[in-house]
């Protein structure tokens, strides 16, 4: 199609990195957020963009800790007894997802975004947006034996079916110790991730934002979308309705809508009469401190959960995962066991100094994938959220792959053709 204009709801990751592609087609884009734009969960996570890591939640041991997580708060990964009844249809299709098969084929689909994440970001990086503050590669910690060499041959095996780059060999004793000086005494090994990036996510979503602004997009922060429909009786185009920050009603028509409201996506899809798998909100967590020494990379934890950024002169430690039906309340105790947590892999920080204290609400679907595609009840109307702890990577991919719905192109990820089966809006969990 020619210009259209789209109607961007939401203004996280995924929202921003649409209405950029959706400007680079040539289209004209209004923004609607509302909070402000980089409210959830796009400023305060670790800054990963990970070709080789992007695989779904739910795995045999992820399943196990879904157990573990109602009855402790001792985990990293806790879930309110009282909100049981409510995410008992994401528990179950997690549960169901979490098998060898269906995990397999979470993987498969969520793998043909590896080779496109790289590129999508370069293309965003040639209009000027920002991304620097990080750096190449990942070192991939352990303090089990056994999951520090499940995790090496799993991603041994993904490079060896094309899906990212192979990791570097297992580092013990005095190779370790060279290559990264801080770890803490008790990691017993570790490996590189060399095909992985990161960057400051603050500096980047400011970019985007400013991107978005200078090329023309209309932003409209503070405004809550309730729903949406298709346009007036008699003209083509879809309209969302919805409240401004005093409670007045507010419309809105375009010729097309992508729904990207992260965590609020599913209440504002159920009012619109549109079948979805359910995203709820997993809350992640992250503080900065000072450190007598900085990492040379960013460090990650595959059994304390935990990862370290260096970042503005400090380090950014993120992770948790928290289920309790209140996106923005931040719970102290859960910025205790993370500083516990990280001070198991990292020697040097000074715990008691945090700063920049953040908690963000992750999209979370059962089956770990997000959503994305058209959507059957109302013609023009595009889904693209649920993308779990991959925001940040999948963000600009994502963005491209709607543009290419918008147009009516075949959707693909850096020139390959991109299979939406496993996206489909309403699939069954």
């Amino acid at each position: 199609m020619g210009r259209a204009h789209v109607l961007v709801v939401g203004g996280g990751l995924i929202g921003l990195s649409s209405a950029a592609a959706l400007l680079r087609d040539g289209h004209r884009v209004t923004v609607i957020e509302r909070d402000h734009l980089g409210a959830g969960a796009a400023t305060g996570n670790a800054g990963e963009l990970t070709p080789q890591m992007v695989a779904p939640l739910a795995s045999a041991r992820t399943a196990g800790d879904i157990v573990r997580g109602v009855f402790t708060r001792s985990s990293y990964l806790s879930i309110a007894p009282v909100q049981l009844p409510r995410l008992l249809r994401f528990g179950i299709g997690f549960l169901r997802a979490s098998s060898a098969t269906r995990f397999a084929r979470g993987e498969a689909a969520l793998a043909q975004f590896s080779a496109g994440i790289m590129p999508a970001l370069e293309r965003l990086r040639g209009e000027g947006v920002e991304v620097s503050g990080g750096g190449e590669g990942f070192l991939l910690t352990g303090s089990d034996e056994s999951e520090l060499r499940a995790a090496h041959a799993g991603f041994a095996r993904r490079a060896a079916l094309g899906w990212g780059t192979a990791p570097g060999p297992l580092l013990r004793g005095e190779q370790l110790r060279a290559r990264e000086a801080t770890l803490a005494a008790e990691v017993r090994g570790a490996f590189e991730l060399p095909g992985e990036f990161s960057l400051d996510p603050v500096r980047f979503v400011a970019g985007l934002i400013r991107h978005l602004v200078e090329s023309g997009a209309e932003i409209l922060e503070g405004v809550t979308a309730e729903r949406v429909a298709p346009g007036a009786t008699g003209t083509d185009g879809v309209t969302v309705v919805g409240r401004d920050a005093s409670g007045e009603p507010r419309r809105f028509t375009g010729d097309r809508a992508v729904v990207a409201a992260g965590a609020w996506s599913s209440p504002l899809l159920r009012a619109s009469g549109i079948r979805a798998a359910p995203v709820v909100s997993g809350k992640g967590y992250s503080f900065t401190v000072p450190v007598a020494r900085m990492p040379r990379t960013v460090v990650h934890s595959v059994d304390r959960h935990c990862v370290l950024t260096p970042m503005r002169g400090r380090l950014r430690v993120a992770g948790m995962m928290e289920f309790d039906a209140v996106p923005e309340r931040a719970h102290p105790d859960r910025f205790e066991l993370l500083a516990r947590s990280a001070a198991r892999v990292f020697d040097g920080g000074e715990w008691g100094d945090r700063s920049d204290e953040w908690v963000g609400a992750r999209p979370m679907t059962p089956d770990g994938l997000p959503l994305l595609g058209p959507v059957a009840e109302i013609p023009g109307v595009i889904v693209a959220t649920g993308h779990n702890m991959h925001g940040l990577s999948l963000g600009p991919a994502t963005g491209e792959v709607v543009a290419d719905l918008v147009a009516g192109r075949t959707p693909g990820v850096n020139g390959a053709p991109l299979d939406l089966t496993r996206f489909a809006v309403a699939r069954p969990v």
